[in-house]
């Protein structure tokens, strides 16, 4: 991978990065006094897709911060489980994968199995 390959990815990852900073904080999780059940049903409903938002976006977040720590490293974009090559076009398309598509496949496929 050249040095302007990591350059875009490290781009796209900081710019990433910045959006769900932004948007996180704004997410709304308070309980607060309803009019009636609906309401209350509403709400309650609404609180847990934002947790469930926020859970993602904070796991987002963390890889994000993981793969800006690795991509200085000689090893970036090589696959955590075979050592070969991540194709750049998975690369750029989600830059904190640590697996290539093969291994991803496998990993899923045995995931799949267990259920």
């Amino acid at each position: 991978m050249t040095h302007d390959q990591k350059s875009v990815i490290k781009a796209h990852l900081l710019e990433r990065l910045e959006e769900l900073l932004a948007v996180s904080p704004l997410r709304e999780v308070t309980a607060e006094t309803c009019a009636d059940e609906n309401e209350y049903a509403s709400r309650l409903s609404e609180q847990t897709l934002n947790v469930a938002l926020r859970e993602r976006e904070a796991r987002q977040i963390r890889e994000i911060k993981e793969a800006l720590t690795r991509i200085d490293s000689f090893d970036f974009g090589q696959c955590d489980e075979c050592g070969e090559d991540i194709g750049l076009a998975r690369l750029m398309a989600r830059p904190t994968a640590l697996l290539c598509v093969r291994c991803q496949a496998e990993c899923e496929k045995g995931m799949a199995h267990a259920i």
